[in-house]
């Protein structure tokens, strides 16, 4: 666990390093290369479990912990997620938010009031298959890198929404258009929903950001 540049989080936490999905502009892919030897003994991404991760205690100054910046919950272990689960019922004062790209529908978070379950969209393709398939069983969702235009029509019942631009220099970059945000903004307005925008989009919308928590 350790402090993190992450806006919407206070710390992340990441009992599993690795990753099946090969997105071009993952940033976790590119830290397991330089540091995945030193941290889990392969820099190849491959989902792995580290027990010294799990082991650190968590912060008593964080209210909200990203589980696995480094990782997607798509292609963790069951007996990963049991652990995982079992810790967070020890800290109810404690918001825990997952992320993945994949659908998540065997994620069962027990009942635990305190763990959020997110999904990460980039494009209307995305948008369109996760609202189809399980979006109602969703807390949230970032949509990070935003890649295009969304209709967000079937998430009306999101606790938050993230958005942020691609950073990097990757040839192809996605630069987003203000108005795109500008509709997810009034979407999230319109249905109650906590919207947070990522420091990325300051140079696109040229105003304050608005970062609301879940």
């Amino acid at each position: 666990m350790s402090k993190t540049k992450i806006e919407w989080c206070d710390w992340t936490w990441n009992p599993v390093w690795g990753c099946l999905n090969n997105c071009p502009y993952c940033y976790a892919r590119s830290i397991a290369k330089r540091f995945g030897k030193q941290i889990c003994g392969r820099d190849d991404f491959q989902p792995t479990w580290i027990e010294k991760n799990f082991q650190k205690p968590i912060p008593k100054n964080a209210t909200h912990i990203f589980v696995n910046s480094m990782s997607d919950v798509a292609f963790w272990k069951d007996e990963w997620k049991v652990r995982v689960f079992e810790k967070i019922r020890l800290h109810p004062e404690l918001k825990f938010l997952f992320l993945s790209k994949k659908p998540i529908r065997k994620m069962s978070v027990h009942n635990l009031k305190n763990a959020y379950i997110g999904n990460t969209i980039t494009n209307q393709y995305d948008c369109d298959y996760h609202n189809e398939m399980y979006a109602y069983m969703l807390d949230f969702i970032s949509i990070e890198p935003i890649h295009e235009k969304l209709d967000l029509k079937g998430y009306e019942h999101l606790k938050q929404l993230i958005v942020g631009a691609e950073t990097g220099n990757r040839k192809g970059k996605v630069i987003p258009k203000a108005e795109w945000i500008e509709e997810i903004r009034i979407f999230c307005q319109s249905n109650g929903i906590k919207y947070f925008e990522k420091e990325s989009l300051r140079e696109i919308v040229k105003r304050e950001l608005i970062q609301e928590r879940i």
